[in-house]
């Protein structure tokens, strides 16, 4: 099941991190379990879940299993829109939220709304004048109403 590629950049001590890390994606525990020290435990898994290659294996893995468990995207939208269907049902709000929060995280609610803002040159004047100018100038010009000119 792993990648060749990447199999051959782990240590072995990373590829059971990886193994435990699977068990219950809990990676302080996972590096106790494969021998770290409990007082490093979570710098370790930090230290490992950052790094580029165990994070694609981590990936690799992940999609291996949710094919062999048959499990996809919209199978687990749409069973958690039943949790959310009968938690309205039984008048419950905290599961409500809860299964409609973790719907907004798959869907990809939550993730952040990039924008590009060009400014022209004469923007670029105007940006370089006002960061020239002291707060006082600034809160002077604004009471004042004036604008960028």
């Amino acid at each position: 099941m792993q990648n060749a590629l990447v199999s051959r950049t782990l240590t072995a001590k990373q590829s059971r991190f990886i193994d435990e890390y699977m068990v219950d994606m809990n990676g302080a525990a996972a590096a106790v379990r494969c021998g770290y020290s409990t007082r490093t435990s979570r710098a370790i898994a930090a230290e490992n879940l950052a790094k580029p290659y165990i994070k694609a294996e981590l990936q690799a893995r992940g999609a291996a299993l949710a094919r062999e468990l048959e499990i996809t995207r919209a199978g687990v939208v749409k069973n958690l829109l039943e949790v959310f269907n009968m938690s309205r049902e039984l008048k419950n709000p905290a599961a409500m939220i809860s299964s409609m929060s973790t719907i907004a995280k798959i869907l990809g609610y939550f993730s952040p709304e990039v924008k590009r803002v060009e400014v022209s040159a004469a923007g670029q004047d105007t940006l370089q004048r006002f960061d020239q100018m002291t707060d006082a100038e600034l809160i002077n010009m604004l009471a004042a109403g004036q604008g960028a000119s």
